[in-house]
């Protein structure tokens, strides 16, 4: 288990563990109907992207996962699949962060990988396990074709047998790796930014992705950055 840092949380705008900021209140709306959904399609794997870079999906990631943790009878598992740039580690302080390309490979199990909060006085639930990652893949897209990514994925749902598994993907039109992880989710969370994000934008991503792949919902971050913390939720 992993000790709670809550200046460090506090320092990345982790705003779901200590709830100081009101922002927080739209992480919760975003949980509550986002479980709704999967429920209704009994869905469990969520890719969660952004078109471009700085728009803040990591943050919402974390923060998600986070408030989701709460759910005491609902495990949640996150893991850091934007391999190219990986940074959950870095957001909620985890200092000895695994080998995401290591275990798609079969080569590392789910319980050597996924790390939990220890006991604290932030109510952040033990149904949290998150995947870290401090190796960069270059070759991600070729490797969420590989039979050993599908193997992995696979048992790491017998195992642990999460109800929600969150995947912090990379931005999608920066890289094919969503398209190429498509098989491996059932939808995509978008996070945009009012500062960056064109409309154009979110039709490309969903142009790449197709019709079939669906949305579930839409993040606004009204401030700009990763760091932003004004966020609403819509369908």
């Amino acid at each position: 288990m992993m000790p709670v840092d809550v200046p460090h949380l506090e320092r990345n705008l982790v705003i779901t563990a200590s709830r100081n900021e009101p922002a927080h209140g739209a992480f919760d709306v975003l949980r509550t109907r986002l479980v709704q959904t999967l429920l209704e399609h009994n869905w469990k794997r969520v890719a969660i992207t952004s078109p471009t870079r700085n728009c803040g999906k990591t943050f919402t990631a974390v923060n998600l996962a986070i408030s989701l943790s709460r759910y005491e009878a609902s495990r949640t598992v996150l893991l850091d699949l934007d391999m190219r740039n990986p940074s959950v580690a870095g957001v909620i302080g985890d200092t000895r962060p695994g080998k995401m390309g290591d275990f798609l490979r079969g080569k590392l199990s789910a319980e050597e990988l996924l790390v939990t909060f220890d006991h604290n006085s932030l109510n952040i639930g033990a149904s949290l396990a998150i995947g870290t990652n401090h190796v960069v893949e270059p070759y991600a897209s070729e490797l969420a074709h590989e039979p050993s990514t599908a193997a992995s994925l696979e048992r790491l749902m017998a195992e642990m047998d999460p109800d929600i598994l969150l995947f912090d993907m990379p931005p999608a039109l920066a890289f094919d790796d969503v398209i190429a992880f498509r098989k491996h989710f059932d939808g995509v969370l978008m996070v945009v930014s009012g500062g960056e994000t064109r409309p154009d934008d979110m039709r490309e991503v969903m142009r790449r992705m197709g019709e079939q792949t669906p949305l579930l919902g839409v993040v606004l971050n009204q401030a700009e950055g990763e760091d932003g913390s004004d966020y609403s939720y819509g369908d």
